[in-house]
């Protein structure tokens, strides 16, 4: 095997051991490509937390932090949709 080919397959480890990490999948979150946002929130989600939220975008990420930190496995449907779930529960 070719020392470039051996080098390509490492860098390319490395990069998907550090997609599985915590800050991995916060900057994978980030990034517009859609292939590696498996599990991402669908819009009528992200729309109703930041209409409940009033608007305020840093309020919606408070209550996705919330749900995170009690179950850091989530994706971020998951998060959104029990961010809402606690949000209604509230609410009554």
């Amino acid at each position: 095997m070719p020392n470039w080919l051996l080098i390509l397959v490492g860098v390319g480890a490395i990069v998907a051991l550090f997609a599985s990490t915590r800050p991995g999948q916060r900057l994978r979150r980030r990034l517009p490509i859609r292939a590696i946002q498996q599990g991402r929130a669908p819009k009528k989600d992200r729309d109703y937390l930041l209409q409940v939220c009033r608007g305020d975008s840093a309020q919606v990420e408070r209550l996705l932090d919330l749900e995170r930190r009690k179950n850091p496995e989530l994706s971020e449907a998951q998060a959104y949709r029990r961010a809402i779930r606690s949000h209604l529960r509230d609410k009554m």
